[in-house]
């Protein structure tokens, strides 16, 4: 049984010839050659970079911290002056021949989990005639997945919400019902850790290495649904499940239940930037669709006001977005892709973006805005929602929800087709017709304002006898 499935093999035999980004820390004023694959280079000079700030509420220090959440990195690429983006959900930018992403900065190397860069910039650099990971590559790490389901979704330094102090997430957290959903191997890879029948007291991570240097490190898989032919010097294929996600942390379960993948390259240690790879993967798995993007996690004071951005949703292959819809808590309206908007009561809000695209597709993303008050003394209030089966729903299939909050009083689940409940931690629902559905759960304030978090569910049409599948 264990040949039918792995290859055992101690040293890698897949030799994959694949040239990944070059990993560059920089202090400003810093320059460096980035080669090319002609043969020749061209220098890379970090001439500036600035960080962008919003408050965060840290429980565990009963105070805010400054939580960096975009930077502008300015360089020149053999005298090409340019200001590249970094933060949650950027894709590599092209500079004078050579596509850059921004890896981190010096202000995000704290919080939770340290990233030990000693210098300004972490920066990934390619020649843009080379694509930044090959066609079918990589592929999405959950099976049955789809783009921004769960509100649990938190992407490469995202602020990690309702955390005791601040927490820079590295890597992809794919918030998910634990037990259900098959965890799949990214790319062909051999084993090189396994937490063991009885798990590591921590999150069981599996540690997978690829023939390219990159290390990829799966976390919160509950032991009993790893596969247990999974034992070091094992390969594993593209796409060969190695157990299903889960929601172990500190050997323990947890309420926010997930599967977590972060990438490292081996040659350095350091972290890669995960986003562009999972987007590739995304691609590569669910071909064509529109990935919506509202922007995540946002966090402001009362009375503030703050700039809500999709314009990094991404369309299809050979497509172009061209609306931008948002709906908001308060039931008003905007277009376009960015909206500026202003808050006046502390609470959390999920406002909802809709892009569509020039072939008339259309997708919905939330962003979760944090409006804190400056006497606060308690989280945000927040939910988690999660359910199954998330693809080949549709009419009259039964849908598992586990919904956890926190910070609320007199929560409800709003199903979005005039089904209204309240709060219960598991409950099913099933839809009549197809679509797609917004399921709002809503609290009142218990100390630091309502809350309004949200998911949305898509409904498949009907397969009639004959008929080809529909949607994914």
């Amino acid at each position: 049984m264990l040949k039918s499935l792995f290859a055992v093999m101690i040293p890698l035999a897949c030799a994959v010839a694949a040239q990944h980004p070059q990993l560059i820390e920089m202090n400003v004023g810093d320059s460096v050659k980035v080669p090319l694959a002609s043969g020749k280079s061209r220098t890379l000079k970090l001439v500036a970079y600035t960080e962008q700030k919003e408050p965060y509420y840290e429980p565990a220090n009963n105070g805010f911290a400054d939580a960096v959440v975009s930077a502008e990195v300015v360089v020149e690429v053999d005298g090409k002056r340019a200001t590249v983006v970094g933060g949650p959900f950027h894709m590599p930018a092209a500079v004078n021949g050579i596509n850059l992403l921004v890896g981190t900065t010096r202000g995000w190397t704290g919080g939770i989990v340290p990233d030990h860069m000693s210098k300004d910039v972490r920066l990934e650099a390619q020649d843009a005639s080379q694509p930044w990971s090959e066609p079918g590559r990589f592929v999405f790490p959950v099976r049955h997945y789809r783009w921004r389901v769960m509100n649990y979704q938190h992407t490469w330094l995202g602020l990690a919400v309702n955390q005791a102090r601040l927490y820079y997430h590295r890597g992809e957290d794919m918030g998910m019902i634990p037990d259900l959903e098959e965890s799949l191997a990214m790319t062909d890879a051999v084993v090189r850790k396994v937490p063991g029948p009885q798990g590591d007291g921590a999150s069981n991570t599996v540690i997978l290495e690829d023939g390219s240097g990159l290390v990829f490190h799966y976390a919160h898989m509950n032991a009993p649904n790893i596969l247990p032919e999974l034992q070091p010097g094992v390969q594993v294929k593209q796409g060969q499940k190695l157990g299903l996600t889960g929601n172990t942390w500190r050997g323990a379960p947890v309420k926010d239940p997930h599967l977590h993948v972060e990438v490292h390259a081996k040659q350095s240690n350091g972290f890669r930037n995960t986003f562009p790879l999972f987007v590739a993967a995304y691609r590569n798995s669910f071909p064509g669709e529109l990935l919506p993007i509202a922007g995540g996690w946002r966090h402001l004071f009362a009375d503030g006001s703050i700039a809500l951005d999709g314009s990094r949703s991404l369309a299809g292959d050979g497509r172009k977005i061209v609306s931008y819809e948002w709906t908001f808590t308060d039931g008003t309206h905007a277009k376009g892709a960015t909206v500026r908007r202003t808050y006046t009561q502390p609470g959390t809000y999920s406002e909802q973006l809709r892009v569509t695209d020039d072939r008339g597709r259309s997708d919905l993303d939330f962003v979760e805005v944090f409006v804190l008050s400056k006497q606060q003394h308690a989280a945000p209030p927040y939910a988690l929602i999660d359910y199954y089966p998330i693809r080949g729903i549709r009419p009259g299939t039964e849908i598992a929800f586990l919904t956890r909050y926190n910070n609320m009083r007199d929560v409800t689940i709003d199903f979005g087709d005039g089904t209204v409940v309240p709060y219960a931690e598991n409950t099913t629902h099933k839809f009549g017709r197809s679509g797609t559905y917004v399921v709002t759960v809503k609290g009142t304030d218990a100390g630091s304002g309502p809350g309004t978090l949200k998911v949305r569910v898509i409904v498949e049409q009907q397969r009639l006898p004959g008929m080809a599948s529909v949607g994914g």
